[in-house]
């Protein structure tokens, strides 16, 4: 073995000299991952998913399908295609880096000839670390079962009492020693990719073996340098954002009140933005690429080659500015694009009231619920589930700790027990002292035709569900108030039956994470989280009749993008304060639509 330390010196000299080889490579490389890999790779999962049976799969049914084994598949072939095309990244860069003959066609072709051997690599990885995450995802669900399970999720983490504590302690040492060991393996062979390149023949497996030898009793120092490299790189394109965003601010303040220069300016700081981040995410692989490599050449004991050929350089720096402009040209062209679409001058959206309204009286009571018509919310999303005397309860959570109940749950307690307790006293002003939890039947009496209701059913376990979903439905038809109703749950079984008994009410389904396409569910809305809420799920929803409502939104900065995505709905604790920012919307013109929209894009 050669000595332990690594001359990052030469490394990045190593770099400096093939400049104009390898960064139109990686450039190239970033070009053809966004505009053909990452789609054929959706299209690959969307294709898994409607294996699995549907086409969306959204919050708890996440890790549901994740353990199925069309989900178990998809993790493993999906995770190790990703790992291939990373390694088949760094592969054509170190060639490259290692024969300064070549230009930067020849590292293509050099990397696709070690195209499938990089996918069994990445599949062995991967496998490894299922393995690992199989005593961690053991150990996460005896602390579940151990004292989480018989809290409602949001209680516990509210109220974090002392079960939350001790399931953390017990769940947080099997997740740091899955990640340490995680982390320990991935370094050990991280230097594989160089072995398949350079000591050929060598299959996969071995150059796995050989990796590990290599860097036996090297890791501590090798976690140092990379993780220095890594935080090097965030760093500096922290600052890079930073000095961007300063920029676009100060041009745009100062572009003149013109339609014209305001999409000129707009559309050139766009293009500045994703060229130069285009270029600090090629030059953070290629250092990765250079580091890695000189790693495998000290421990190897092999030294770098002669000079190499000029006419190469001129060559490759030609493909350069030619790939340059090209990404340059797209990245102008797309975000020009986008920002025309996002200059929507239709501001017809509504506000939700989440649970009645959070904010200024206590969630899910008649004296939200009035809060709530005097902002002006259209709409109120509330709670709803069965008590032990199949009475229906206004109430949020699954047990009855955070309104002063202990941890009995919901399904356990009558309709006369819950309302024993005063929901109103911990919320803060007296004014609320004596508040009760209501029942559906008593909120929506206190409507009285002044606000709409976004009823989300809460059953506890599937055969709960209904019972739950025929007790609300036949009290909506009785007081007449399927038409002005709403149902939603996190359960898709649930609204289905909802449709099924009264197919005039709009049923939506509750996602905070998904998989697949959202918009092929058989729904009239979706209730997702604001990061879920883009401008491309809203346009492929709406060719399918579905609109979107974001959650939850409390600050009004979030307004106007999602208003020019073109939400139908936003739920807030607040509405009057987000009631005010759209007033403020709708009073501007059509060029300080288009400036305030830019300015969030740049922001983002």
């Amino acid at each position: 073995m050669q000595r332990a330390d690594v001359n990052l010196w030469e490394a990045y000299r190593a770099v400096a000299r093939r400049w104009s080889t390898v960064l139109p490579f990686a450039w190239g490389y970033k070009l053809l991952y966004a505009l053909l890999l990452a789609p054929v790779l959706s299209w690959g999962l969307q294709q898994m998913l409607l294996r699995y049976g549907r086409a969306s799969v959204g919050n708890f049914e996440v890790a549901k399908f994740a353990l199925s084994p069309s989900g178990l598949a998809t993790v493993v072939l999906g995770g190790s295609l990703l790992l291939a095309l990373h390694y088949f990244e760094i592969a054509g860069l170190q060639l490259l880096l290692a024969d300064r003959t070549l230009d930067w066609s020849q590292g293509w072709r050099g990397a696709v000839r070690h195209a499938h051997r990089l996918v069994l690599v990445g599949l062995r990885q991967l496998l490894a670390c299922l393995v690992i995450a199989g005593p961690v995802l053991a150990g996460v669900g005896l602390a579940f079962w151990l004292f989480w399970s018989r809290h409602d999720l949001n209680s516990l983490t509210v109220l974090r009492p002392r079960d939350f504590w001790l399931g953390l302690a017990m769940a947080v040492p099997f997740v740091l020693t899955g990640a340490a060991y995680a982390a320990a393996w991935l370094l050990r062979w991280s230097l594989a990719v160089p072995v398949l390149l350079f000591e050929s023949p060598i299959g996969p497996f071995a150059a796995l073996d050989r990796s590990r030898e290599l860097t036996r009793g090297w890791l501590p120092r090798m976690a140092l340098t990379l993780g220095g490299l890594l935080a090097a790189h965030l760093a500096l394109t922290a600052v890079t954002l930073a000095g961007l965003g300063e920029l676009s601010e100060w041009v745009l303040a100062r572009v003149p009140d013109r339609l014209s220069l305001t999409l000129t300016a707009t559309a050139g700081l766009l293009l500045l933005h994703a060229g130069l981040l285009a270029l600090l995410s090629a030059l953070g692989t290629t250092l990765f690429a250079a580091v890695s490599l000189q790693m495998y050449r000290q421990r190897a004991g092999v030294e770098w080659p002669a000079r190499e050929d000029p006419r190469r350089r001129r060559l490759s720096f030609r493909w350069l500015v030619v790939l340059g402009l090209a990404g340059l040209m797209l990245a102008g062209l797309y975000g020009s694009r986008e920002l025309v679409r996002a200059a929507r001058l239709d501001d017809n959206i509504e506000l939700t009231a989440h649970r009645a309204g959070a904010t200024k009286a206590p969630e899910n009571t008649i004296a939200a619920l009035t809060q709530a018509i005097a902002d002006r919310a259209e709409w109120a999303e509330i709670d709803v589930q069965r008590t032990a005397d199949g009475e229906l309860v206004v109430l949020h959570d699954i047990d009855v700790a955070r309104i002063g109940g202990g941890q009995r749950r919901v399904a356990d307690c009558t309709l006369a027990e819950i309302q024993r307790f005063d929901v109103g006293s911990a919320f803060g002003p007296p004014g609320f002292a004596g508040e009760r939890a209501p029942s559906l039947a008593q909120l929506l009496g206190a409507t009285q035709g002044r606000i709409r209701l976004n009823i989300e059913l809460k059953p506890h376990g599937r055969a709960d569900e209904e019972p739950l979903v025929e007790g609300v439905v036949a009290l909506l038809r009785d007081r007449n108030l399927l038409a002005r109703s709403r149902i939603c749950s996190q359960s898709y079984q649930a609204i289905q039956h909802a449709r099924k008994l009264a197919p005039e009410v709009e049923i939506g389904f509750i996602a905070a994470n998904a998989l697949g396409d959202l918009s092929k569910l058989r729904v009239n809305y979706l209730m997702v989280a604001r990061e879920l809420a883009t401008r491309e799920l809203v346009e492929r929803a709406r060719l399918r009749q579905i609109e979107v409502h974001p959650w939850t939104i409390n600050d009004p900065k979030w307004v106007a993008p999602l208003l020019d995505a073109g939400c139908a709905n936003i739920i807030t604790d607040d509405p009057a304060r987000l009631r005010a920012r759209l007033e403020e919307i709708r009073q501007l013109g059509t060029v300080d639509r288009l400036l305030l929209r830019a300015r969030e894009v740049l922001r983002d």
